[in-house]
């Protein structure tokens, strides 16, 4: 797969992460209806007077979004030619992201004329991670590639669901239901309803995560397990710390976004670490977002 094409993988996945960073700064911040109930007009304004904070916030989010389609879309067009060109079937991840891109932009159309309501919010944010982990793989598994790691779609699925309810976490209201760190309100099983039970499970996937991390890079007699292993569960732990400084702090706006930012960045290096490169060392190089993937020499 050229170069260019992978270059142009690495930036749709880099504006897309930018884009869930930005749609939950406009979740915290209060600014999803900063453009009003109009969709895709903001204020009914192509261009709206950026007078307010919140339509400052929404209507960046939806500049990023219109960049993400535009890369998605040019990402999918060059795969099709390459297709057609050479007779290759990779990488269908392109055409899948391109899917999931035609999807995220009609759920975010419904989430702003159905007011914002908890379930499409999480639904557009599961879509907009599959969309990015899509541009992953498209990047990472050209032509050759040999697939997942071994265990990695434990890992996958283990991550996402974190991601998912720690979105059902925060726009449930249950971000305060539970107090106290590591415990839920001091107790292992907590009795405060609901709210506390979804919060509480939304811990108990990340601990999950991390002691699932601790024993796959235990157990590999591979050492470049250790490497990307270790790097996974420093980031998993950085984000515990920064979700128990959070609850320290009563949830201070600040920290709830770098939460986001980085829950985003624990699920683009979970789908990074899963997805085996090319065996080709060429491609193996390109297919690594700095070139540096060393090639399976076993």
């Amino acid at each position: 797969m050229p170069k260019r094409f992978v270059t142009l993988a690495w930036i749709a996945a880099a504006c897309a992460y930018l884009l869930i960073v930005l749609g939950a700064v406009v979740r915290i911040s209060g600014s999803g209806m900063g453009c009003g109930d109009h969709w895709p007009l903001c204020n009914g304004h192509l261009f709206p007077p950026l007078n307010e904070i919140p339509t400052v916030i929404e209507w960046s989010h939806r500049l990023v979004a219109g960049l993400v389609s535009i890369l998605v879309f040019a990402l999918a067009a060059y795969a099709w030619r390459l297709r057609k060109g050479a007779g290759s079937r990779e990488p269908g991840a392109a055409y899948v992201a391109f899917g999931l891109l035609v999807v995220q932009v009609l759920l975010g159309a419904v989430t702003v004329k159905t007011g914002l309501t908890p379930a499409m919010v999480i639904l557009h944010l599961a879509t907009a991670m599959l969309l990015l982990a899509s541009l992953i793989v498209a990047a990472r598994r050209l032509s050759g590639s040999p697939g997942l790691r071994p265990g990695s779609a434990v890992l996958l699925a283990l991550t996402f669901l974190t991601v998912l309810f720690g979105a059902l976490t925060a726009n449930l209201g249950a971000t305060a239901a539970c107090g106290g760190f590591p415990l839920c309100n001091g107790q292992i099983i907590p009795h405060a309803g609901p709210l506390a039970a979804i919060h509480w499970t939304h811990r108990l996937l990340a601990y999950s995560l991390a002691g699932y991390l601790i024993w796959s890079v235990v157990r590999s007699a591979d050492r470049r397990a250790w490497g990307w292993g270790g790097g996974l569960l420093a980031i998993v732990v950085l984000q515990i710390a920064i979700a128990a400084t959070m609850i320290q702090l009563g949830f201070p706006g600040a920290l709830q976004a770098a939460h986001a930012a980085v829950g985003a960045a624990v699920w683009a290096a979970v789908v990074i670490a899963a997805v085996k490169p090319a065996a080709d060392p060429a491609a193996a190089a390109a297919a690594s977002p700095r070139g540096l993937t060393r090639p399976d020499t076993r």
